[in-house]
């Protein structure tokens, strides 16, 4: 028998990671916006009834869709929004496929200040959720957004003394630090906490929901 008849022919392998989370990222947000922004936040803490208690430990909430305020400030920032939704929407797509979505925005504004947090929640009944950062502190410690790992304890289910599985987590969740001028977007099914903010001065974010119109 020849030596290349025993010869195994070569195996090919691949790696892949499946069921991914997509986050959308822009560092450079319409931080033009961002003085008049952080004015009408204060404007609407002057009322009492303006403020409610959702997430937030501590902190201002403001209580009402931010988007049915009549005001060129609103409607101006609401667009620039939804270029963001429809860009991440349009990210997917082959370019055949690339469209205009039609949705509807509803949001609110988020102050926090030193001791304030956010406790672990996720957007029930949309499909994007996101949050705008107007101001964040120079030397803020704290007040990261962190999302869970999704997958919870299943990835950890079966126990391997002595070998490493680099697929399993901790399951503490993934930061992201905040800077202004930040827009995070993500699947509203996905559940995300903020760090308790320590430091002077104030956190100011605009969180929204995408949902059908």
């Amino acid at each position: 028998m020849s030596a290349s008849a025993t010869t195994a022919p070569p195996i090919k392998v691949g790696v892949k990671p499946l069921f991914s989370t997509w986050i959308y990222l822009c560092e450079n947000g319409p931080i033009h916006l961002n003085d008049r922004l952080e004015e009408l936040a204060h404007r609407l803490m002057q009322d009492d009834r303006n403020a409610t208690r959702r997430t937030n430990a501590g902190g201002w909430h403001y209580a009402f869709d931010l988007f049915k305020l009549d005001e060129p400030l609103v409607a101006e920032f609401r667009n620039q929004m939804e270029q963001h939704v429809r860009a991440f929407l349009n990210h997917f797509r082959p370019p055949e496929r690339k469209k205009q979505d039609s949705f509807k925005l509803e949001g609110w504004i988020n102050v926090n200040r030193a001791g304030h947090s956010n406790v672990l929640h996720c957007h029930p009944g949309c499909f994007l959720s996101a949050t705008y950062y107007v101001k964040v502190p120079a030397n803020m410690k704290g007040g990261e957004i962190v999302f869970r790992d999704p997958r919870g304890p299943a990835v950890a289910m079966y126990e391997t003394p002595g070998i490493e599985l680099p697929w399993v987590g901790n399951g503490t969740g993934l930061p992201f630090n905040p800077a202004t001028g930040h827009l995070i977007l993500f699947p509203s099914w996905l559940e995300h906490r903020v760090e308790r903010f320590e430091g002077e001065g104030e956190r100011i974010s605009i969180a929204f929901n995408a949902t059908n119109p």
